[in-house]
């Protein structure tokens, strides 16, 4: 269908969108027209009954792990009492071994959960460091077959040598340079954290990064990250990246977490893209972001889960609870997301005519009255974990009637727990990284 109308539900976009009985009109990917369900009801275009449901702007996941979709149920090497143990016991023996088929399968499963929850764009970060020079292109693949939004780019570390790092550089700028003009995949500079970067590849980083290409990386997750900056004589991880000329208003700056007060003055000054990413940060027991020095952040899950209704859910929980002030929720879970799909999609965000129809409905009827003041709380306490009851990306419907309709999933997810096996076979026989 190039043209069909959504509605029958609550249009919302948690700015200055909110049509109780409305719907949506979409023509050729685009927009065409948002308004009362009755006005919107045109005789010759098929039209999609919803039931009542919220109709919402497709969400964003602004830093995602792909590659760690084949990790559920895998168990460390050995017990882990801290996170850099975490990391060399269980998540950096798995990126070492995969290889291109379980890149794409990763990348693939992990979209697939992503599409069933509402999420039509994801920041991905990437590591496979035995499978380094095309796999953003082997990824990329599976965004173009589901057709959603993707930035992609690869974790630049030092832990394989500072050697190796070399291919991490290449493989960015590679894939950044040939997708500058895609309208739905675009790349990034990935960087795994301060700690795993040497000053000399920090130095080629700044030397031969185009000026114009963000960066992706961990900043401050662990208290490690920021006493290791500390030991090369910079305040803290923010600080180092500065030195180096990589912060800018379109950084991705994950965690943000252990930060020093010239951290916290570099980000109020340069305003770049801070994600909090409340399930991991609780699972690895890293901390808390601290809000009262950043007020402009968004939410990710850092490779937890394709939910962003949950992650919010869980931010609530895990931050203020019954004290959360639902405004200050709703301006990062709404505005400051679509301020940041808009430095990269501009054709993305709010419900405005004209823009891609990124589209999700919300498998949730509400049974008490839902109003643009009391939206978070139907969210958080009424929607909770709900999977999607439609995603539409570019005006294509990719999940309907709990199917997805870009991939048989039922054979591709047989022909995935094969590929695991293999994948958790190699995991098993690759020795824990020493760095």
């Amino acid at each position: 269908m190039d043209n069909f109308v959504v509605g029958n539900g609550i249009v919302l976009d948690g700015m200055n969108t909110f049509v109780e009985n409305g719907a949506v009109f979409i023509s050729d990917g685009k927009i065409e027209k948002i308004g009362s369900f009755e006005k919107s009801r045109f005789p010759d275009v098929d039209f999609i009954d919803v039931g009542g449901r919220l109709i919402m702007p497709g969400f964003l996941n602004p830093h995602h792990h792909l590659y760690s979709s084949l990790a559920v149920g895998l168990a460390p090497a050995c017990d882990v009492d801290n996170f850099v143990n975490l990391l060399k016991s269980l998540w950096w023996k798995l990126d070492a071994s995969l290889d291109e088929e379980s890149v794409y399968v990763s990348a693939m499963v992990g979209i697939i959960d992503s599409v069933k929850h509402g999420v039509t764009a994801i920041f991905d970060h990437h590591a496979s460091m035995n499978f380094v020079r095309g796999s953003l292109n082997t990824i990329s693949k599976a965004f173009e077959i589901a057709g959603i939004k993707g930035l992609l780019c690869f974790e630049t570390s030092d832990r394989m040598g500072i050697a190796d790092a070399e291919r991490h550089i290449e493989e960015n700028i590679d894939f950044f340079e040939r997708h500058r003009n895609n309208r739905n995949i675009k790349g990034a500079f990935g960087m795994h954290a301060n700690f795993t970067l040497s000053e000399e590849t920090l130095n080629k980083i700044s030397d031969r990064k185009p000026e114009d290409m963000p960066i992706h990386i961990h900043c401050g997750e662990d208290l490690y990250d920021f006493q290791y900056c500390r030991e090369f004589g910079y305040s803290g991880p923010v600080d180092r990246l500065d030195r180096y000329e990589l912060i800018d208003d379109k950084s991705i700056l994950a965690h943000a977490i252990h930060l020093s007060e010239r951290d916290y003055d570099i980000i109020g000054e340069k305003r770049p893209i801070v994600v909090s990413n409340p399930e991991s940060n609780a699972n690895n027991r890293v901390g808390k972001i601290d809000r009262d020095r950043i007020k402009n952040f968004i939410l990710g899950t850092d490779g937890m889960s394709g939910d962003m209704i949950a992650t919010l859910r869980s931010f609530y929980l895990l931050h203020g609870g019954i004290d959360e002030d639902f405004s200050e929720m709703q301006k990062s879970f709404f505005a400051q997301r679509y301020l940041v799909q808009r430095k990269f999609f501009s054709e993305t965000g709010e419900f405005r005519e004209g823009m891609d129809a990124d589209v999700v409905v919300v498998d949730y009827v509400p049974a008490t009255e839902i109003s643009p003041e009391n939206v978070m709380g139907h969210l958080i306490f009424g929607a909770k974990s709900s999977k999607a009851y439609l995603t539409i990306s570019n005006g294509k419907i990719i999940y309907q009637d709990g199917k997805i309709t870009f991939i048989d999933e039922d054979d591709f997810i047989a022909e995935a727990r094969k590929i695991a096996k293999k994948l958790w076979e190699r995991y098993s026989s690759q020795p824990a990284i020493q760095f």
